[in-house]
């Protein structure tokens, strides 16, 4: 074996427990290889990152919903509805 073959390839792609060396693949899959591996590294991170901030933000609103909460604006067993006028029957 030559030097070259020993080596440990730069990239490696896994698919049902075996392990392919990408720089042997067809050029339209090393291509889609490298915008998989960015969009792994880049665009899902970013999207996790923004998830944390409506996360964040979600628990922020609810504090101060919370912190806003009244008496008075407790709606339950003294909740009285309106109702409709009922016709009185005279004789």
């Amino acid at each position: 074996m030559s030097e070259v073959e020993q080596q440990a390839p730069k990239a490696v792609y896994r698919n049902e427990e075996k392990d392919y060396d990408v720089s042997k693949l067809t050029p339209e899959a090393q291509q889609a290889f490298m915008l998989l591996a960015q969009l792994q590294q880049n665009e899902l991170r970013q999207a996790e990152i923004t998830t944390n901030h409506y996360k964040a933000a979600q628990a922020h609103y609810n504090n101060l919903i919370k912190a806003g909460l009244t008496e008075e604006a407790i709606v339950g067993a003294d909740f009285t509805e309106i109702e409709e006028d009922k016709e009185v029957e005279t004789e």
